[in-house]
């Protein structure tokens, strides 16, 4: 599969001769070869350091003279099936829906390549649009505030387009000097994350010349390390994780006090003329290792059960979070000793089930990976405009996220801004709430 780098964008600074035509519609062509995808910044550190390359601006048509307004997929002409790659990619961290859409096949464009009727001509280019509806909402962000400074050019750059085979008009693989290269499928372009090893691919099955250039004639694909990538929101800008914005306020010295109660063991608070003082558990957070896109949060946890009297009863543990801006995941050995490789971690992710996933909306539903398929192991099932009453106080706007876990059956019940309030744990062997004592958070 032939590797195909971007020097070649040097040709359109070349001047353009066009006999017959006058001057300054000559100058106006190159800028209708689909360089309006190009005027913002590229990262070409790939093509030997040199700056970037823009097209030329031509000033001097005044605005009566112009050419006269085109649909998108006319005026952006492909002319090299490489110059598609570049053009998909700008169009995805730019947010440019227009030129995302433009580079697609249109009706009338499939109707004479593949001499089908219209209206199923239609149908099938409404439904490679749809398809690819995927890609584009992964690389939008919710709001804007959630980009990182300066873009995703910040974050993500272009390395290559892979050019497939090229084929005739019937799919066949082109014999040169035989046939017009009419198709290249099994496409891939290839996106750098800056500042790692990590290469991303966005597969671009198969790309088809028309008369207005070359054009998209399949659904783009993400693999799945990349959808992860942006799911997770590692993309986004890393002062989402700050408490300022965060759900869940993630800074050292916070920590959160549970009463544990349990149905055979009667409450402190019990009218019982013996009071049986109730087990706490306190999660702590000591330790938050910062990294673009995600932070890794490790915990003390301490178990104090006053109905064992041996100094050892106190129990201490650690453990750890995995926390991205849409996903807090449970972070193991593995995971903490690879904290900086971020290709192992996205590995990692996708064989784990997140804890949450932003923002929280009832009926959401997600399993492994933070996916939502028919047998998802988390949902939230209420919001609560009640008020939640735990001996810490009284909070309403409670969401109640329902789980399946090792021990049984989980309602967590989590307040924006503070955190897990209560939880409720029901198995074989009875009931457990942890309810909220007293907590502290540092802002």
């Amino acid at each position: 599969m032939p590797l195909i780098h971007f020097a070649f964008l040097r040709r359109f600074h070349m001047p353009v001769q066009t006999p017959g035509v006058g001057p300054r519609l000559a100058a106006a062509i190159p800028l209708c070869l689909g360089l309006s995808l190009f005027a913002t910044g590229c990262e070409r550190q790939l093509s030997g350091g040199d700056p970037p390359l823009r097209p030329l601006v031509y000033t001097e048509l005044p605005p009566a003279e112009e050419l006269p307004d085109a649909a998108p997929t006319e005026a952006m002409m492909h002319v090299a099936p490489e110059d598609l790659g570049y053009a998909l990619f700008h169009a995805l961290i730019d947010h440019d829906r227009t030129s995302f859409e433009a580079l697609f096949i249109r009706a009338q464009a499939l109707s004479d390549l593949i001499h089908t009727p219209i209206d199923d001509a239609q149908k099938q280019t409404s439904g490679i649009l749809k398809k690819s509806e995927k890609v584009w909402t992964l690389f939008s962000p919710s709001v804007q505030y959630e980009e990182p400074m300066g873009g995703l050019s910040t974050r993500l750059r272009l390395s290559e387009f892979r050019l497939g085979k090229g084929r005739n008009l019937a799919g066949k693989i082109a014999q040169p000097e035989q046939d017009e290269l009419m198709q290249h499928w099994g496409n891939e372009l290839r996106i750098e994350l800056i500042g790692s090893d990590k290469v991303f691919t966005i597969r671009v099955p198969k790309i088809v010349k028309t008369p207005a250039g070359w054009r998209i004639a399949q659904p783009v694909e993400l693999d799945k390390t990349l959808q992860i990538f942006l799911e997770c929101g590692m993309h986004l800008k890393s002062g989402l994780l700050s408490s300022e914005h965060y759900p869940m306020p993630l800074e050292v010295g916070n920590f959160w006090k549970y009463r544990i109660e349990r149905d055979d063991i009667p409450s402190a608070q019990g009218a019982t003329d013996t009071p049986v003082a109730s087990a706490t558990l306190t999660d702590m957070i000591t330790d938050i290792a910062h990294r673009e896109g995600y932070w890794v949060v490790s915990f003390e946890r301490t178990l104090v059960d006053p109905s064992k009297q041996a100094p050892e009863d106190t129990e201490t543990t650690t453990f750890s979070w995995l926390a991205t801006p849409r996903m807090i995941y449970p972070c193991k050995r593995d995971c903490k000793n690879n904290l900086n490789n971020i290709g192992y971690l996205l590995g990692y992710i996708m064989r784990q089930t997140p804890i949450f996933r932003f923002p929280l909306e009832v009926g959401n539903k997600w399993s492994v990976a933070g996916q939502k398929d028919v047998y998802s192991r988390y949902e939230v099932r209420a919001l609560h405009t009640d008020p939640i009453v735990v001996p810490e106080g009284s909070f309403t706007g409670v969401y109640e996220i329902f789980g399946s876990i090792e021990e049984g059956r989980e309602s967590r019940f989590f307040m924006p801004g503070i955190g897990t309030v209560q939880r409720t744990v029901r198995s074989g062997a009875g009931s457990k709430r942890e309810v909220l004592l007293n907590h502290r958070l540092i802002l």
